[in-house]
């Protein structure tokens, strides 16, 4: 009788569903946490390899000033032999042109200059973004206004054409901490759908953070159907993965943007919700959700002990805190208390704060750069004076921009904006340190650098009393 062998073809599905780490990168992690262990014993810290801290650095999004910042956070921290103490880094927006550049350099943690050097340097010039483009329009079937921007980006901030592929840096060795670069999905964030929002892209895998769906980032941009690969297209390159990152904020509503086609498309799972049922999803600029990468980093998944939160926003200055919070609450993930004193500070606040985490809850170090300590000296108030014949200041969408401006505040102290809550907080501020003199109240905002003209206040001048200087107690 003939023995017969059985030959059993595992095949791994093209989407994984799970809310653990991939192999992958866990693979990756494993060897990473030996740098870790080596930087923090040379600290005077003494741990196990099993006890080794998850620390992860967010950068927030900032555009120029937060790629700028970005880097000279990660040079001192190189300086200061504190670098190789972290296992993640993360970013949205104008801190991801900083990531992408870096990461091109294997060996990036010993050459940060170079990408100073770069960014500070001429641009790029119209000849090499236009073949760049001329290539896209020739190979990406879904090639838009996209593009163009994503040219735009490497021509005057980034100042170089990044080319190679994401997936390409997974057979690194783990010299560097292991890169998450952060986008949300245009249509879940209109609908105000959490799952389907916050999406990932790492070396190994891309995919939709509190869905637990992912694919292997080479396949990001290929066409898929009930969880099947159909056509796989070339792997985007850094250039777009920049664009999708960061969005011009008065186009991104009308433009079809970051289109991606969806590789969840007809995937047969209750728990894809609305937004992601069509052939394309459309990846934009996390900051328009929250301007700190948090939702990768908060629960189980990557079990992080410390959070190090760069924050190069201007504006509100706990306003990304408070939407982690919430969004940590919505999505029963832990998050350590903000107390009200820390956010009696949001005007004029310090260069760091510890949130620390009890029990098992992870500690957020958040750490500002609008803070009092890079101000020179007491800040000043700006004044702005309304009769009370003038009425009540109304808030409406600007018709040249279709963003919501202060009414009291230049552009240069308060950013223009789409979000109206955020606005209307804002508001809020002045009407907390309006003060009443005869006919007229005056209000006095954070940012400027101007004192009280001097005069006495009157219907006819409104003029504000004694000349003084409006700081914050």
């Amino acid at each position: 009788m003939e023995d017969k062998v059985c030959v059993c073809v595992c095949v791994q599905p093209h989407v994984r569903q799970s809310q653990a780490l991939g192999a992958a990168e866990q693979k990756y992690l494993h060897r990473r946490k030996e740098k870790v262990l080596e930087s923090l014993s040379g600290l005077g810290i003494n741990l196990t390899k099993d006890s080794v801290p998850h620390i992860a650095l967010l950068g927030s999004g900032g555009g120029q000033r937060a790629a700028v910042g970005l880097l000279g956070s990660l040079y001192q921290m190189e300086e200061d032999g504190l670098l190789d103490s972290l296992l993640y880094i993360g970013g949205v927006s104008g801190s991801t042109w900083s990531m992408s550049s870096l990461y091109s350099d294997p060996s990036w943690r010993e050459n940060i200059s170079r990408v100073i050097s770069t960014m500070s340097g001429p641009n790029l010039g119209l000849t090499p973004s236009l073949a760049w483009l001329t290539d896209m329009r020739a190979t990406d079937q879904d090639f838009s206004l996209t593009d163009v921007w994503a040219a735009f980006i490497a021509d005057h901030f980034i100042k170089e054409l990044d080319t190679r592929q994401l997936s390409g840096d997974c057979d690194r060795n783990a010299t560097n901490p292991y890169p998450v670069y952060n986008a949300i999905e245009k249509t879940c964030n209109t609908e105000n759908i959490t799952e389907g929002k916050w999406f990932e892209v790492t070396p190994h895998e891309a995919g939709f953070t509190d869905l637990g769906l992912f694919i292997k980032t080479s396949h990001l941009g290929s066409r898929f159907q009930a969880g099947e690969l159909l056509e796989d297209r070339p792997e985007m390159d850094m250039v777009k993965i920049q664009a999708n990152q960061t969005a011009i904020l008065p186009l991104v509503n009308s433009w079809e943007w970051g289109t991606t086609k969806n590789f969840l498309y007809q995937y047969n799972d209750s728990s894809v919700p609305s937004c992601l049922k069509s052939e394309n999803f459309y990846l934009i600029d996390a900051g328009l959700y929250n301007n700190v990468p948090y939702p990768p980093f908060l629960g189980e998944r990557r079990d992080i002990d410390l959070i190090i939160a760069l924050e190069y926003s201007a504006g509100d200055m706990f306003e990304t805190l408070l939407l982690a919070r919430d969004y940590a609450a919505e999505t029963n993930k832990s998050f350590p208390k903000i107390d009200d004193e820390v956010l009696e500070d949001k005007d004029w606040p310090k260069d760091c704060y510890v949130l620390q985490g009890e029990q098992n809850e992870l500690t957020i170090v958040y750490m500002p750069l609008f803070n009092r300590n890079n101000s020179k000296g007491k800040p000043t108030m700006h004044v702005t004076v309304q009769k009370r014949s003038e009425g009540p200041v109304h808030l409406g969408i600007c018709e040249k921009c279709s963003l919501y401006h202060c009414p009291f505040c230049q552009r240069s102290v308060f950013t223009p904006r789409a979000d109206y809550p955020s606005v209307w907080t804002h508001m809020e501020s002045h009407r907390l340190r309006a003060l009443q003199h005869g006919d007229c109240k005056k209000c006095t905002g954070p940012g400027h650098s101007i004192q009280a003209p001097t005069g006495s206040c009157s219907s006819s001048s409104c003029l504000v009393g004694p000349a003084q200087t409006f700081g914050l107690p």
